[in-house]
């Protein structure tokens, strides 16, 4: 009889499926995952409602109950070695890893698949990342689910958490958000994207980071361009080189105006991106405008952690650039 590494876990939401195991393949491999309902955390600071048909739309903090997963991998541990116990411990972390990436599959699946029968999508449902579970735990069975006595691997559920040196802020950044809050600034689309890209690595949703990064550019490019230049009349719906060679434009015509340096970015001998000079606006074409074509055009859906890091990375450092050129020429 074979035996297998087996993970549970709860995530802070609800999903509705049948109380079985459902077959996953994931990176080339099998498992079987299992979602069941189960009520919420109690707590006496906000309501709580459970039910076998309780559903809430958003409800990302389990008001209306929880899930727990149950995840059986597809690889097998001899028991019949003297270290088997050991070898499971040293790859805890590794092994719950994967069954993270089974019950994301299945919530992603469920995301995309589910509609409710007064026609509402589970577009709440989101992928979880580690910091949202709690109860997990790391056991081994067999063909037929029994689990190995005296063994089990647990991290217990937080319920609260400190208050620290850490979390505290320093007063201008304080300022800093009760003057927004007070003056009413709408936040640049482009932050807000930057926002999205980054919270999109943070739980590895890593092929949205290049679309969210490269739309963030392509905006700021466009108000970057009418704060150097409010009289400028080139069309919002102009391709990003256009608004890039616009801005170029103006930031020399600016430098020559002030007797300041300014290195063009394009060398007009070659066309289009062909031409393109400026450093940090070449990492941002090679990591971010191409990678988000790749994507979109061509189906691309194995971004890594690195190039999601990089695209982001570099669209901060072309806007930065900008931004410099900006302070630096105009008045």
């Amino acid at each position: 009889m074979n035996h297998y590494p087996a993970v549970s876990f709860v995530a802070p939401f609800r999903i509705y499926v049948p109380d079985e195991f459902f077959h996953v393949l994931v990176d080339g491999r099998s498992a079987k995952v299992k979602a069941v309902p189960i009520p919420p955390i109690a707590s006496g600071s906000a309501s709580q409602v459970h039910g076998q048909n309780v559903e809430i739309a958003h409800d990302i903090f389990g008001f209306a109950g929880r899930t727990q997963f149950y995840i059986v991998l597809d690889e097998t541990i001899d028991v019949g070695a003297q270290d088997w116990k050991k070898v499971v411990c040293q790859r805890d972390h590794e092994i719950v890893e994967k069954a993270l990436n089974v019950a994301n599959r299945l919530l992603a699946v469920y995301r995309d698949q589910d509609v409710n029968r007064i026609g509402v999508a589970s577009f709440h449902v989101f992928e979880v990342i580690r910091g949202d579970l709690s109860d997990i735990s790391l056991v081994v069975v067999d063909d037929e689910l029994n689990q190995i006595p005296e063994f089990a691997v647990m991290w217990p559920g937080f319920r609260s958490m400190g208050f620290g040196d850490a979390v505290l802020r320093e007063p201008q950044i304080v300022d800093a958000i009760r003057s927004h809050l007070a003056s009413g600034i709408e936040i640049p689309i482009e932050r807000e994207l930057l926002t999205s890209a980054r919270n999109h690595i943070w739980r590895q949703q890593l092929r949205l980071v290049p679309i969210e990064a490269n739309t963030a550019f392509e905006s700021y490019a466009f108000s970057a361009l009418k704060r150097a230049d409010p009289e400028n009349t080139l069309p919002d719906s102009s391709d990003v080189i256009k608004k890039l060679l616009e801005l170029e434009s103006v930031f020399s015509s600016a430098a020559a105006a002030n007797a300041k340096l300014f290195n063009i970015w394009f060398d007009p001998a070659q066309p289009g991106w062909k031409g393109l000079l400026n450093l940090a606006l070449k990492r941002w074409h090679s990591s971010c405008y191409e990678l988000r074509n790749k994507v979109i055009h061509r189906g691309y859906n194995s971004v890594t952690t690195a190039e999601a890091n990089a695209a982001l990375t570099d669209t901060q450092s072309a806007i930065a650039m900008v931004e410099q050129c900006i302070a630096h020429l105009t008045p």
